[in-house]
């Protein structure tokens, strides 16, 4: 997690504008926005491309949609559960693209023996 000065530095991004309107950064949401952009931007070292920012806003989206989902199902809501599961999908595909999450690897068959000796035993003896 960024430290507070390091979001502090990074909301000195330019004006958010979309679709050509600037956007009220006061609403809870707005700020929860800027919060993930801010992260995301910490976490690529502060200087993207514009690609890179391109794909952060398409992550900050996704991430208030998704948090927005979430809020329902704690409060007892029904959420459109598809929809969700096809935002958190597309959600982790981006932060993959940024390089800011790993991609899962099937740790079955011969990859085992990347293990240390006391996996592999544990492995070997079934």
């Amino acid at each position: 997690m960024p430290n507070e000065q390091e979001i502090k530095d990074a909301l000195k991004l330019p004006e958010l504008l979309i679709d050509g309107q600037k956007i009220d950064g006061r609403t809870a949401i707005a700020r929860r926005y800027r919060d993930q952009l801010a992260g995301l931007n910490v976490q690529l070292g502060g200087s993207p491309s514009i690609a890179e920012s391109m794909l952060m806003r398409r992550a900050a989206t996704l991430t208030t949609l998704c948090e927005r989902d979430e809020l329902k199902i704690l409060n007892g809501e029904q959420i459109d559960e598809h929809n969700y599961r096809q935002n958190a999908g597309v959600l982790k595909g981006i932060l993959i693209n940024l390089g800011t999450v790993k991609k899962s690897r099937d740790i079955r068959g011969d990859d085992y023996r990347t293990f240390d000796a006391h996996t592999q035993a544990v492995l070997d003896s079934d």
